[in-house]
C-alpha cells in the first residue's frame, strides 16, 4: 500500500470517512460564503463551521501526525483560517467564550438573515453585505 493511499485510509478513520481534500474544500466554501456575507439562520451557521472541530480532530490526531501529507493539509487549512479570521470581528462572543477561535468569534459581516437573528437573538449586531 502507497503512502499516500494509507494517509488516505488513516485520515478517513479518524474523520469519520472523509478524505483531507473533502475537508479543506468544504472548509473554502464555507469561508467563501461569509466572506461574501453568510446569509442563512444562525443554526445553519453553527453546522457549517463545525467542518472546522472535524479538521481540528485530524489536525491534532496522533495516528496521522508522522504522515508527511499532514504539512500539505496544514498549509492548505492554515491559508483558509486566514481567511476567516479576517471575516471575523475582533470582540469574543460572549456566549461562546470557552471554545475555540473560529466558534468564539462572530462574523463582523453577514447577510440580512443571519445579521437579524444576531440582533434580535443577542442584540448583536453586525454589517450587512450580501444579498
Amino acid at each position: 500500500m502507497t503512502d499516500d493511499r494509507q494517509f488516505v485510509e488513516r485520515f478517513a478513520e479518524v474523520t469519520g470517512g472523509r478524505r483531507p481534500t473533502g475537508f479543506v474544500e468544504g472548509w473554502e466554501q464555507f469561508v467563501g460564503f461569509c466572506e461574501e456575507g453568510y446569509d442563512d439562520v444562525l443554526d445553519e451557521y453553527w453546522f457549517d463551521l463545525s467542518v472546522r472541530q472535524r479538521i481540528e480532530t485530524a489536525l491534532t490526531d496522533d495516528r496521522l501526525r508522522d504522515f508527511p501529507q499532514m504539512g500539505w493539509f496544514r498549509e492548505q487549512v492554515g491559508a483558509v483560517d486566514e481567511r476567516f479570521r479576517a471575516v471575523l470581528s475582533e470582540e469574543r462572543f460572549p456566549a461562546r467564550t470557552e471554545l475555540p477561535w473560529w466558534e468564539a468569534y462572530l462574523p463582523a459581516w453577514a447577510g440580512p438573515v443571519l445579521a437579524e437573528e444576531l440582533w434580535s437573538t443577542y442584540g448583536v449586531r453586525v454589517e450587512v453585505r450580501g444579498s
